[in-house]
């Protein structure tokens, strides 16, 4: 079968490998469709990878086989890549922080032993029947490829601590940052407006649900002065992952209020801690996601509550196009939504 392998910096592979080996407790999927995410984007730059199961991690697909010791699964099933419930036997999970466990974590970046030694971008793969969550009747399949993105943007409005009639400010509006979006206003957000030089990603966010939409911290800055009493938002979710984002946001919260970290890069960053010592600005880390935040996004998508339809290019490519693509998404060439990666095509 096909699997694009990433070799190097800038550097991708379309190689003939052996089908995946069936073991006990895992499944195989034939992939249906594989988004190329931030991640996948900054690891093709800098050509470092926690783990060759990591490139190419937001996936959709069907069944084809089911391994021994494998409970409520079965050949056919439509199933999302998602992580497994606690453990409850590691080192976090006995000390009662089971948000941290061992297991989840290995999972998420793919160096669990059943992981296999690529990712999606593959004709079919090899996971461990813990990890995937069938797609809900009616959502479609291209739909269901956001599923990972989408809890991890869960995850962030988790983590925030989020009141209802929160004023709220998104730095970045990617996938991350638009689903962000939707779901800190599901969340009970008042306003929600997004930072982003994109005019296309500022109309859409617009279009989606946000109060306003600016292409710089100028401007969101002038809004905030005459909205929400002049204080700044309640809470800003840097989904952008530039080195200067988060001395951004610190210009944009209100003293007292709350920063989450959701996008994540490779260069290297600096934070003025002054400023946020003085304000008591509250900085909260977010990584991942958990089992229910996948059974919340998919229950909202089936429920056509969270819209992901506009956030993806609707025409996907093939293997052999992966390459140029992440070429092109790697010189930040916008333009258009999501590209998904149809590895059967």
């Amino acid at each position: 079968m096909r699997t694009a392998k990433l070799v190097g910096p800038e550097k991708i592979e379309i190689l003939e490998v052996d089908e995946p080996l069936l073991v006990a407790g895992s499944v195989i999927v034939e992939v249906d469709r594989c988004g190329i995410g931030g991640p996948d984007i900054e690891a093709y730059l800098s050509g470092d990878l926690p783990a060759q199961a990591w490139f190419g991690h937001e996936w959709v697909g069907t069944v084809i086989a089911v391994g021994e010791a494998v409970n409520g699964h079965f050949v056919g099933e439509h199933v999302v890549g998602s992580v497994p419930a606690p453990c409850g036997l590691c080192g976090p999970c006995s000390a009662g922080h089971s948000n941290h466990c061992e297991l989840v974590l290995s999972m998420i970046v793919g160096t669990d032993e059943l992981a296999s030694d690529h990712g999606a971008f593959s004709e079919r793969i090899r996971v461990d029947a813990r990890r995937i969550r069938r797609v809900p009747e009616g959502v479609d399949e291209a739909d269901a490829a956001l599923t990972e993105p989408a809890a991890v943007a869960s995850h962030a409005v988790a983590r925030a601590g989020q009141h209802p009639g929160d004023l709220v400010v998104i730095i970045g509006g990617g996938t991350i940052g638009l689903l962000t979006l939707q779901l800190a206003i599901l969340a009970g957000a008042s306003r929600v407006t997004i930072v982003d030089p994109d005019q296309r990603r500022r109309e859409l966010a617009c279009d989606i649900g946000a109060f306003a939409a600016f292409p710089d911290e100028a401007g969101i800055q002038l809004w905030l002065d005459g909205n929400g009493h002049g204080l700044g938002a309640d809470v800003v979710y840097d989904c952008s992952g530039h080195s200067e984002s988060l001395n951004r946001a610190l210009t944009i919260v209100r003293r007292g209020g709350t920063i989450v970290a959701v996008g994540v890069s490779s260069r290297s960053s600096e934070l003025t801690a002054r400023r946020l010592i003085a304000n008591e600005v509250t900085l909260k880390a977010s990584l991942g996601y958990t089992v229910a935040d996948c059974n919340r996004v998919l229950d909202l998508m089936a429920q056509d509550r969270l819209r992901v339809g506009e956030l993806y290019d609707a025409t996907p490519i093939g293997l052999g196009d992966l390459g140029d693509e992440l070429a092109r998404m790697g010189k930040r060439l916008v333009g258009r939504g999501k590209t998904l990666v149809g590895p059967n095509l």
